[in-house]
């Protein structure tokens, strides 16, 4: 099963860990999987090389078979609206494959 979590600081979505594998077919043939890792490289372009936020940062650990993508950027629509339209679809991938995807909201410390 793949889990993801995204991180919430003062109500804005400030990162996204996705772990394991869905499990829906053979390794190098799963859709479920590349449609969740297509999404979250989306929304590390979106961010980068679109709306250019300086602070973003990324892991992947392919034998753990994790990503994770966090950024701190300004209050910002563009931002909000390339967030939101990635989580709702990370939303309707786990509705859609239940079996395989679980998505989970986290707040963090401001700290954090």
């Amino acid at each position: 099963m793949t889990e993801i979590r995204s991180f919430r600081r003062k109500g804005n979505i400030c990162g996204l860990n996705v772990s394991g594998h869905t499990g829906y077919a053979e390794h190098g043939a799963d859709i479920v999987c590349a449609a969740i890792s297509t999404l979250v490289q989306t929304l590390e372009t979106g961010l980068t090389e679109i709306i250019r936020i300086e602070r973003v940062k990324s892991r992947i650990d392919e034998d753990r078979g994790s990503m994770s993508l966090f950024w701190d950027g300004p209050d910002d629509l563009r931002v909000r609206t390339l967030v939101d339209t990635v989580i709702e679809v990370l939303k309707s991938v786990e509705k859609s494959y239940s079996s395989y995807v679980k998505f989970m909201e986290v707040e963090v410390d401001e700290n954090d």
